[in-house]
């Protein structure tokens, strides 16, 4: 059985010679059974932050897809695990998953990348997950951050 934690993330802002500038963000990253998942992606080289912590206009939406209570957003019924720092929109591309609640577990599995113009792409991660988490423990973790956003 594999354990869930949120870790904090940060993506250093930048500001360019040609006057452009890249946000600083400070987010959530899952940490599955001590590894940062977002370590795993290589997500620092690719420039995709953790859905949660860093805007609230869609987090209450995002959270009750991760506990099953709502279904996913995309059309592909995958859900948005790592995405666009700038706007958070599927367009730009995001590593997706596939969240399968059961009677006593949830499953993360099929994680792959995923954009609103191409069929999700499942090669590369093929050897992430799947991670099987106890479900009560599971649902601690975003219960509690629904709670840290609504205030």
């Amino acid at each position: 059985m594999d354990t869930l934690i949120l870790g904090h993330g940060h993506r250093k802002g930048e500001t360019f010679n040609n006057g452009s500038t890249k946000a600083e963000r400070k987010y959530f990253d899952f940490i599955v059974s001590g590894q940062s998942l977002g370590q795993l992606f290589g997500l620092p080289d690719f420039d995709l932050i953790g859905t949660f912590g860093w805007t609230d206009n869609k987090e209450n939406t995002q959270i009750d897809e991760f506990l099953g209570h709502a279904k996913p957003e995309l059309e592909t019924g995958r859900t948005c695990f790592y995405v666009c720092p700038e706007c958070g929109d599927i367009g730009c591309g995001a590593i997706t998953a596939k969240i399968e609640v059961t009677e006593k577990d949830v499953i993360w599995k099929d994680f792959g990348y995923e954009n609103n113009y191409s069929e999700p792409d499942l090669t590369d991660y093929k050897a992430i997950g799947p991670f099987t988490f106890d479900k009560k423990q599971y649902f601690e973790i975003p219960e509690g951050l629904k709670t840290l956003t609504t205030g």
